[in-house]
């Protein structure tokens, strides 16, 4: 096998400019490059990679490109986006002067500090930091997970 990571996402999306502010205020992903493809869209960057690519929905020439999607609104069969961060207490209270709800979850077993929230198009976003005993919970509380101690297979995980 040679994968070695993931590359990006891309979101489609009738909420071009509200679904653009809502990555860049929100996540603090940067505007940044993109190829003059011949449809509406930004390439959103974090630590100078395009990880994720937003594209208006009902576009010909994207529909072209990428092929008709009749799936506008959730996240579809994908479950949730995550990205990971560096500093909690700054992000909690960036998503509380936003005004943004936000589930949290802490997971010791595995090192993290979860923070769920929506996006404009109903997709799932999950923030993960790294967890400390001292991190507090500001947003609705999430119920903590049972985590066995048995180890996962090589392939596992979510």
């Amino acid at each position: 096998m040679n994968i070695v990571g993931l590359d990006h996402f891309t979101i489609r999306t009738p909420k071009l400019v509200e679904t653009l502010l809502f990555y860049q205020d929100i996540l603090g992903l940067k505007l940044g490059w993109r190829p003059q493809f011949g449809f509406p869209g930004h390439w959103l960057y974090a630590s100078n990679k395009p990880i994720l690519h937003l594209v208006e929905a009902g576009d010909q020439a994207l529909e072209a490109y990428l092929g008709e999607s009749r799936n506008i609104y959730g996240s579809g069969r994908v479950d949730h986006l995550s990205f990971r961060g560096t500093d909690l207490q700054q992000m909690q209270q960036h998503l509380c002067q936003q005004r943004m709800i936000f589930q949290e979850r802490i997971v010791p077993e595995v090192g993290e500090h979860q923070l769920f929230l929506e996006d404009p198009n109903g997709i799932k976003v999950e923030m993960i930091f790294p967890y400390a005993k001292d991190n507090a919970i500001i947003g609705i509380v999430m119920d903590r997970l049972a985590i066995s101690d048995t180890k996962e297979p090589e392939h596992g995980g979510d």
